[in-house]
């Protein structure tokens, strides 16, 4: 069953459609609580498209927010980083200040979670040796 397919379970018609977004964002933060992560990114999904739609940036924003936090609660912070990124003109912009230092600190943690260290390429593997390059770029290799 959907987010939405519930609240029309529910009995929410049109005219509760404006508080949809706000009953999203705090079941999200039920599920969070409880640990249900992957679910509570569902539901605050729907609920930032509902605070966009209603030109609620505030609230947009830490949905945004939210997240990320529950990207990194389960160690994902590769999905993270985009919602951080996405969230932090927004969090500036509304004068969110707590939010807006959480967010540049947890985006500080991803960035440095996922650099590569000295001498590791791309996603963690050791590069080549200089003798391994030299070797495989020569024509006379292949």
């Amino acid at each position: 069953m959907t987010m939405q397919e519930g609240l029309e379970a529910l009995g929410l018609g049109t005219a509760a459609r404006h508080d949809q977004a706000y009953f999203l964002d705090l079941l999200g933060d039920s599920l969070a609580g409880l640990g249900r992560y992957e679910t509570a990114i569902e539901a605050y999904r729907e609920a930032g498209q509902g605070f966009e739609v209603q030109h609620a940036p505030c609230s947009r924003a830490l949905c945004l927010f939210k997240i990320a936090d529950c990207y990194l609660s389960l160690r994902e912070p590769w999905h993270a980083l985009g919602y951080l990124e996405a969230c932090l003109p927004l969090l500036r912009e509304q004068g969110l200040v707590r939010y807006l230092s959480l967010a540049q600190d947890q985006l500080a943690a991803c960035q440095a979670e996922l650099a590569p260290l000295p001498g590791e390429g791309r996603h963690g593997r050791p590069l080549p040796s200089r003798s391994a390059r030299s070797q495989a770029s020569s024509p006379g290799s292949r």
